[in-house]
């Protein structure tokens, strides 16, 4: 008996996220919780996925939305390709270039993977790495691996960001709150949870007469998000290799 396939939730979109989200209210709806085994959890996710809409419209009424989604994109890219750099030098046949890229990847490292964090944590955590990054016993071996200008572009961009959600919330004042990221860490949990509960029963088999039917279904649901974020991973690679040409 197939159990539910796994899916890394962070790497959708918002606007992918709550779809997903809508969907798999949708098929649990349809056979029902109790079918399920899970009317325990569902009213739970129900409530988180209700906030994650209403958290979607507030943004969605600000153009400004768009653009500190595309922003964020922009310097989490440039984050990950001083990373990507660091790595590559390590190979390098040269062995201060193999010093100064373990010096650099042992500093990002003990930031960890930043760009999974809210909006306001992300960009205080690059604010602190962009000046470690500066300082003098960092600079040389930045310029080292060749990314002095893309930490400098990094600045720029997590300041752009920054300056662009002061706007935004300035706009929203006496609107309705929402916060679209934080929503999603409500609602990943809940979802986590039936999942598990569900391919526990699996395991256990004790499901009822319609649960393959739903994992099926729900498995293909998965894998049609999986192809679009592999599509659009793709796609950004070869952005990359062309803007590096």
């Amino acid at each position: 008996m197939n159990k539910i396939n796994s899916f890394y939730l962070n790497s959708l979109r918002n606007l992918e996220h709550y779809q997903f989200m809508s969907d798999f209210n949708s098929l649990v709806t349809k056979y029902t919780p109790v079918e399920l085994g899970v009317d325990d959890l569902f009213p739970d996710f129900v409530n988180a996925l209700t906030n994650e809409s209403v958290a979607i419209r507030v943004e969605q009424g600000s153009i400004k939305s768009k653009l500190i989604e595309e922003y964020d994109i922009h310097r989490d890219n440039t984050l990950n390709g001083i990373g990507l750099s660091a790595r590559a030098s390590m190979l390098s046949p040269f062995a201060d270039e193999v010093e100064s890229a373990t010096i650099i990847k042992h500093l990002l490292d003990q930031y960890g993977d930043i760009r999974n964090l809210s909006y306001n944590e992300e960009s205080a955590a690059l604010s602190n790495l962009i000046v470690d990054l500066k300082k003098a016993e960092y600079v040389i071996h930045i310029d080292k691996i060749g990314r002095t200008s893309w930490v400098t572009e990094l600045e720029k961009q997590n300041n752009q960001f920054i300056s662009l959600v002061e706007e935004r919330t300035t706009e929203f004042s006496g609107r309705e709150s929402g916060n679209v990221r934080s929503t999603r860490k409500q609602i990943d949990p809940f979802y986590n949870q039936i999942i598990e509960q569900i391919n526990a029963s699996v395991v256990l088999k004790t499901i009822k007469t319609k649960v393959p039917e739903f994992i099926k279904e729900l498995n293909e649901k998965i894998k049609y998000y999986k192809t679009t974020i592999a599509t659009r991973q793709g796609r950004n690679k070869e952005e990359k290799i062309v803007a590096g040409n």
